[in-house]
């Protein structure tokens, strides 16, 4: 804060830089909304003019990345209480939002998952196709049929590697984090990998009872796992039957649609064996609606 004592012992100054201030557009309207006399005006000229310096800075500010306050994200606050006017500091809209986003990731648990699962948002999603508007409407028409207490079905996008699935996977999981939900992103090869390890630690059920009870759930690269039948039967299917019959949100990525996903839930030829492939596949289809994201 810089201390402006140039006009202290100097009446036509203090008058002149008054007149001044009140022409300014922003604190004529303070001054109008809180009908303060032009004694406390004058008496309060140093961090009036403060504040007219320091809040320029913020006009027209793309956001956080481009700040030039002394304090990132801190912008001046005035405000008149018990006859005064106090000049204050608090967050400006952009540090408020990162630090609701914050909040809001606390309630993400990303296992195996990078950093930006945290950072990914619906409003940097890369909209340069109609098959990405599309799934953006679709996105936004399920969580805010959710945030209204509907019943909705989960997506699974499936495309070529690299196209963008995990990202839109991470975005979701934020707006729902976003709604107030508890969420978990989930690598799922890796998923696999610890469940196999956890059989020596007993801690499988455990993990098994978060995946199923958490508010929205997101498997991220499903059939990109080694095959297992014993996770296939006594991991995914009892997840993904719990969150059917609760109807819990669940999505899902893939490199391949659902149908060709069934491939990779069978060992072998026999019967029973594909019974078991086809079962997985019918819990997914009712869970999610397939997204071709090309």
């Amino acid at each position: 804060m810089k201390k402006y004592d140039r006009f202290k012992d100097s009446p036509e100054l203090i008058e002149s830089i008054t007149e001044e201030l009140s022409e300014d557009q922003r604190l004529k309207q303070f001054f109008i909304d809180n009908d303060i006399p032009s004694e406390t005006i004058e008496e309060s000229l140093n961090d009036l003019l403060t504040y007219r310096e320091e809040i320029k800075r913020c006009e027209n500010c793309p956001g956080l990345h481009a700040c030039t306050q002394d304090t990132l994200g801190i912008q001046p606050v005035l405000s008149y209480r018990r006859e005064k006017i106090h000049l204050e500091y608090k967050p400006c809209s952009y540090m408020k939002a990162k630090l609701k986003k914050r909040r809001d990731n606390k309630r993400i648990n990303a296992l195996f998952m990078p950093q930006m699962i945290y950072d990914a948002t619906l409003e940097d999603f890369y909209m340069n196709t109609k098959e990405r508007q599309d799934l953006y409407k679709r996105i936004i028409g399920i969580t805010n049929q959710y945030a209204s207490g509907e019943t909705i079905k989960g997506l699974y996008l499936h495309g070529r590697y690299q196209i963008g699935k995990t990202y839109a996977l991470a975005a979701i999981a934020n707006r729902f984090s976003e709604l107030g939900q508890s969420v978990s992103v989930v690598y799922y090869p890796d998923l696999v990998r610890e469940i196999k390890s956890a059989i020596k630690t007993g801690e499988v059920e455990q993990r098994v009872n978060q995946l199923k009870t958490v508010d929205v759930l997101l498997l991220d690269d499903i059939g990109g796992e080694a095959f297992s039948a014993w996770v296939r039967d006594e991991v995914l299917g009892p997840i993904l039957q719990y969150r059917l019959l609760d109807n819990k949100p669940t999505f899902f990525s893939s490199n391949v649609p659902p149908d060709e996903l069934g491939k990779y839930y069978v060992s072998n030829d026999q019967q029973q064996e594909k019974i078991k492939g086809y079962r997985i596949i019918e819990r997914i289809k009712k869970l999610a609606d397939a997204f071709n994201m090309k």
